[in-house]
């Protein structure tokens, strides 16, 4: 039997997009790019006189092992603060540890290392 080549055979759109995301290699590249732009501190600065609303929520793995109920804890809450951030309401990153996100990068979260998060395998002292 012969080998057919679908690929010729589908009528796609052609475009600049890579076939293959290569996300290991390009996501660094994204993080960086982001954190040039330092669009966090700029949405917040935007938004310093809205209306605040948090979402304080509770330690990642409260009740055990992860499962698919975790995740999909994770992503309703994502979903819940983002849609009111697109209302425009200023949503201040807060992790379940308590600490606002302006704080969260070694030196300004105060992470040293022994009993910090970063000795607890945590990446936010990193």
């Amino acid at each position: 039997m012969a080998e057919t080549d679908y690929k010729s055979t589908l009528k796609l759109p052609k475009t600049d997009f890579p076939m293959k995301a290569n996300l290991p290699k390009r996501e660094p590249d994204t993080l960086k790019h982001w954190d040039d732009l330092d669009l966090y501190a700029r949405l917040m600065e935007v938004r310093k006189e809205a209306e605040s609303w948090v979402l304080h929520d509770g330690p990642p793995y409260a009740n055990g092992r992860v499962h698919l109920g975790t995740a999909l804890n994770k992503i309703l809450k994502d979903f819940v603060v983002r849609s009111r951030s697109m209302l425009g309401y200023r949503t201040p990153f807060v992790d379940p540890a308590g600490v606002r996100r302006d704080g969260w990068r070694a030196g300004k979260s105060g992470c040293s290392g022994k009993g910090s998060r970063a000795a607890a395998g945590g990446r936010r002292c990193r």
